[in-house]
């Protein structure tokens, strides 16, 4: 109904003839769920009774459950083409409310797994209490330039803000930062950035995009250059180039693109070289969204985290600003880590990447 409001896009055009029917349900992420209702409903109400009991400082926990579910989705077109996918995951949340010397603080953690008995909430549980007890006790740094590694969730945010960039959907209109760049060095030589969409350990695993053309690995990055943007079937016919199997549209949205899970390649980096010298570990952003201008690449972002000097821990740090341009800090990359690491929503899989000379207004 919605199509028969919509203009005629000649580059827009349904042709995508699978030879098979696609049916993929992998036994690995679609575990059967064997737990109780009672057991579900014990973890969800045991993650806000064993935070308020882990530290006397806890006052509150403002947001704290339990879901799971099972996924599916099915593309069908005229040309006979039938693709489908299924899977299920279990998951909880928790955060803890610190209060002491004045002051609150707030902390949160998530575990995900595709077996009940398999999700982590001693961790939620801990992470989120410790660090904001830990947060009670920071205090702001001396304005200047700081070395910055991110923890992985928050560096998985920041690169998600500003992840238009890599669309051709962006660049066929004129905003794409990247619009013109493909073939061209954009980042450190250490860089290298892969959407993998059937990368084993990831919860965004997807063997079709949302017009049934199968996906592949795709290199966005490599050493630094620009090797492609995310297309779809129309930014493929304007670009004349290979659709790379990123179409996204649901029944009532336009043609666009989209990511699926990205992995950014482990570099040689030792945990003593990333934490040479003074360093700070962002652990938190706020204002993401407010904060940062895509077209640009420049963000301005409240942040929490903790200053280590030779790897040893010097303090915890709150109410500062960081600042600086994404796009200069992928050409600033120091030091690229061994170990990939996994975000706690287990769709992003990077390093630690230490970024130099970022700037902090602090005290």
């Amino acid at each position: 109904e919605a199509s028969r409001y919509s203009g005629v896009d000649p580059y827009q055009v349904i042709d995508q003839k699978n030879n098979d029917d696609l049916v993929v349900a992998p036994d690995r992420m679609n575990q059967p769920d064997t737990a109780s209702m009672k057991e579900k409903i014990d973890l969800a109400l045991s993650l806000e009774s064993r935070v308020l009991a882990a530290d006397s400082h806890v006052t509150n926990v403002p947001y704290s459950g339990y879901t799971d579910g099972e996924g599916a989705q099915f593309y069908a077109n005229h040309l006979g083409t039938f693709c489908f996918e299924k899977a299920r995951s279990f998951s909880c949340y928790t955060s803890a409310l610190a209060a002491g010397e004045g002051t609150q603080t707030m902390y949160s953690s998530s575990s995900i797994a595709r077996r009940f008995d398999e999700l982590d909430v001693g961790h939620c549980v801990s992470e989120a209490t410790e660090t904001a007890v830990h947060l009670l006790k920071g205090k702001a740094l001396p304005t200047g330039r700081y070395d910055v590694i991110f923890s992985i969730d928050e560096w998985e945010n920041i690169l998600g803000a500003f992840l238009g960039a890599f669309s051709a959907k962006s660049a066929m209109e004129g905003v794409g930062y990247y619009r013109d760049k493909v073939g061209q060095s954009i980042a450190s030589p250490h860089f290298s950035l892969q959407d993998s969409p059937q990368y084993a350990d990831g919860f965004s695993y997807s063997v079709f995009d949302d017009e049934g053309v199968l996906r592949h690995d795709l290199n966005l990055i490599e050493n630094g250059v620009l090797k492609s943007l995310l297309h779809n079937s129309a930014t493929a016919r304007f670009y004349k180039v290979k659709n790379t199997g990123h179409g996204a549209r649901s029944p009532r949205s336009s043609l666009s693109t989209s990511a699926t899970q990205l992995v950014i390649k482990a570099g040689q980096g030792e945990s003593k070289e990333l934490m040479a010298g003074k360093v700070l570990k962002v652990i938190g952003l706020k204002g993401l969204h407010s904060g940062t201008n895509a077209i640009s690449g420049h963000f301005s972002l409240a942040i929490e985290g903790l200053l280590y000097q030779n790897g040893e821990a010097q303090q915890y740090v709150k109410d500062v600003t960081l600042s600086g341009n994404f796009y200069q800090m992928l050409q600033q990359v120091q030091c690229v880590g061994k170990k990939l690491e996994a975000s706690s929503g287990r769709g992003f899989f990077s390093p630690d990447i230490r970024f130099e000379g970022l700037s902090v207004a602090g005290a």
